[in-house]
């Protein structure tokens, strides 16, 4: 998401009194764009897991990271995308690497079903509840991070 030029990227965020977790969440400079991804670890985490439609408000752009065939792009609502891994190329991949084939971070990862705007930007009330928490510096995972550090011009 860096290299799309979010001014914040954090995962394991909790906006304030709300009661949701997003696993991977970027804020977009200078606009109202969010963009969430919501990473399974089966199909059957998959399955069990009805509270992302309430994530849906609180986004521009909502996708799911999951193990390849996890998840049917079929069984997703419309704008919904899906980002697999471990696709079975990468399988072969791995072989090859005996061979010197060099694999790279981006061969692992398989957008099958882009995500698409939902909306232009994010309603009050929940930018309110993100930009809170962004300002109070807390409910934060993602390797320890404390508070949230800011490009030049993030725009909040």
């Amino acid at each position: 998401m860096r290299a799309l030029d979010y001014a914040f990227v954090g995962c394991e965020f909790v906006p304030a009194d709300t009661g949701l977790r997003f696993d991977v969440i970027g804020v977009a400079r200078r606009t109202r764009q969010v963009r969430i991804y919501e990473v399974k670890s089966s199909r059957g985490d998959f399955l069990a897991d009805g509270k992302w439609q309430r994530y849906l408000p609180y986004c521009t752009h909502f996708a799911f990271v999951a193990p390849a065939g996890a998840i049917q792009r079929w069984e997703l609502e419309p704008g919904i995308g899906l980002i697999e891994y471990g696709a079975p190329a990468f399988a072969s991949m791995r072989r090859a690497r005996r061979f010197g084939v060099t694999i790279l971070r981006e061969d692992c990862l398989r957008a099958t079903r882009p995500s698409r705007r939902l909306r232009e930007g994010v309603g009050d009330v929940p930018w309110i509840a993100l930009l809170e928490t962004l300002a109070l510096g807390t409910r934060f995972g993602c390797g320890g991070e404390s508070a949230p550090e800011f490009g030049e011009g993030a725009g909040i």
